[in-house]
């Protein structure tokens, strides 16, 4: 999704298969998620949950059953993120009924469903969540871009054209052990805060010598509507803590908010925030138009 008409066009195709299941002879849609990061993962257990919601509204008399596949390459889920997470997050899924397949490949995608190194995955709707790819357009610029369209930024966020500066997701950074900073909200605003540092000194005529340093704070999935597990990294320890359930869930609704604080303000984000807490009171969480 590279724009809001991709999120549109997705809504639309979403309801229209829940549409299609709750008329059909069989009263089953399948759904197949490729790829169990963090998008994959949150995307099955908000589904699972908004699939009541939106029955009692498109068709209150009609019950379908819907069976969610998340197909992973890799040998666990949240791969990225400690062990104990996708652990969490894999039993999670598991109890409320996702078919969890792991070290499973996608070879190709039909009409029918998937073919996999594991064999055929019937499915009525495929969701492709693997990886993550920059706007094609960025290979227009005339900058270096890496395989998947990222400028490619040195350790300033210098593209190949030095007065070019490029961050978040866009911008292949290096990071540690050969890998790139993580395509996350928190890389995103580290990233903002230091160019606004080293650019505001550069107007003023001084040299900013240190380089980006992306500290990982830790990592929040929401499993749903009060549910979550995560990571956080203690500021004084430097250790690892984790957090489940209702707890957690609260600590990414914050998260969220701080995300929207830093851009916004505190006012504009306080009056969103009460705006959608009433409009939760008021109609259901999946918007039908």
């Amino acid at each position: 999704l590279e724009q809001a008409s991709d999120a549109e066009a997705f809504h639309r195709t979403l309801l229209a298969a829940f549409m299609r299941a709750a008329f059909s002879a069989d009263k089953q849609m399948r759904m197949a998620i490729v790829g169990g990061g963090a998008t994959g993962v949150e995307l099955s257990a908000e589904l699972l949950e908004a699939h009541d919601e939106v029955l009692q509204s498109i068709a209150p008399n009609q019950h379908f059953r819907l069976d969610i596949a998340l197909v992973e390459a890799a040998p666990r889920i949240l791969a990225g993120l400690p062990e104990r997470i996708s652990r969490q997050a894999d039993a999670a899924l598991r109890r409320r009924g996702v078919r969890v397949l792991t070290d499973t490949k996608v070879t190709e995608i039909h009409p029918a469903g998937l073919r996999t190194s594991a064999g055929e995955l019937p499915a009525d709707l495929v969701v492709w969540a693997a990886g993550i790819k920059a706007a094609p357009g960025n290979r227009d610029f005339g900058l270096e871009v890496n395989r998947s369209n990222q400028f490619v930024v040195n350790a300033k966020l210098q593209t190949s054209a030095p007065a070019v500066y490029a961050m978040g997701d866009c911008a292949a950074c290096a990071w540690r052990e050969g890998t790139l900073v993580p395509a996350r909200a928190q890389a995103a605003h580290q990233q903002a805060e230091y160019l606004a540092r080293s650019l505001v000194a550069q107007q003023a005529g001084k040299d900013y010598a240190p380089e980006f340093r992306y500290r990982d704070f830790g990592s929040l999935v929401s499993l749903g509507e009060n549910r979550g597990v995560g990571n956080l990294m203690g500021a004084l320890s430097g250790r690892n803590f984790f957090v489940d359930g209702l707890i957690a869930k609260w600590m990414y609704m914050s998260l969220h908010l701080m995300h929207h604080r830093a851009i916004l303000g505190a006012g504009a984000t306080a009056v969103l925030a009460l705006a959608r807490l009433l409009q939760r009171r008021v109609s259901g969480r999946v918007k039908l138009h």
